[in-house]
């Protein structure tokens, strides 16, 4: 099996990479809902890597969005220079934009013999992979995502499952311009900071070549994988028409 990955290649909407995601994830659970015998006879879609870099943006987790006010929200939109929006994610408020690979990961978790907990664990060593492949390294603690130090955040980690199919996923600053970070307690972590790849040291990385290198350090990290595919948008956008045809068809699809 091979991992696809699909790589935006300009500043993306973050609505857009959004619904991109949506799309795949109703891929799975659409085959999650087929009736037993031809859900056995049918593959499990493979997992999907996409990456991209947004415009200025902060998303809060699911169950932050209850509480956020519309100062707070008002106050994150900087006068127009940010975009706020909620997720289906775990975790608190963060922050996306330019410099920065937001990678979501889509995949059926037991195709891969993963649970929840083991998923978020194979999100942190692709990236600790990652980081190392530019000389720098990264590590795990006690709170979410990946570190340099003790105070040093370089790569933050959000998931969201349904019916075992798993989405988001990771934000790694590469060239990241860390004064977004200051308008906000990134993930709820008081005292702590953001750095980049950059800020590490590591000269010359483009989010784009980040994101190749994330993407085979998945497939050594997925069991049933073994190789990446790149894959266009159009390949995604051709699965709203799928689903429109399997609907069509009297397809059962629960969301």
């Amino acid at each position: 099996m091979h991992l696809r990955h699909l790589h935006l290649p300009s500043l993306t909407p973050y609505t857009h990479a959004s619904h991109l995601q949506a799309l795949l994830v109703r891929h799975h659970l659409d085959h999650k809902a087929l009736p037993r015998p031809l859900r056995l006879s049918a593959p499990t879609p493979p997992p999907t890597l996409l990456t991209f870099q947004t415009h200025p943006t902060y998303t809060c987790g699911r169950r932050e969005i209850p509480t956020i006010t519309p100062e707070q929200i008002a106050y994150l939109r900087a006068g127009g220079g940010a975009e706020f929006h909620p997720a289906l994610r775990g975790g608190q408020t963060t922050y996306h934009g330019p410099g920065q690979l937001t990678g979501y990961v889509i995949l059926t978790l037991d195709a891969h013999r993963l649970k929840p907990a083991t998923f978020v664990r194979f999100l942190e060593s692709s990236v600790i992979e990652t980081c190392k492949t530019y000389g720098v390294r990264g590590f795990t603690t006690e709170n979410p995502g990946v570190w340099t130090s003790e105070e040093d955040k370089i790569a933050s980690v959000g998931v969201h499952l349904r019916r075992n199919v798993a989405s988001h996923g990771v934000g790694l600053n590469v060239t990241t311009d860390l004064k977004w970070f200051e308008r906000i307690v990134a993930c709820g972590l008081v005292g702590k900071r953001a750095t980049s790849l950059e800020k590490e040291g590591v000269e010359g990385a483009s989010v784009e070549d980040v994101a190749g290198v994330l993407a085979q350090c998945m497939t050594e990290g997925l069991e049933n994988v073994d190789t990446v595919k790149k894959i266009g948008e159009d390949d995604v956008l051709a699965l709203q028409n799928e689903a429109g045809e399997g609907a069509c068809k009297g397809k059962h699809t629960e969301y």
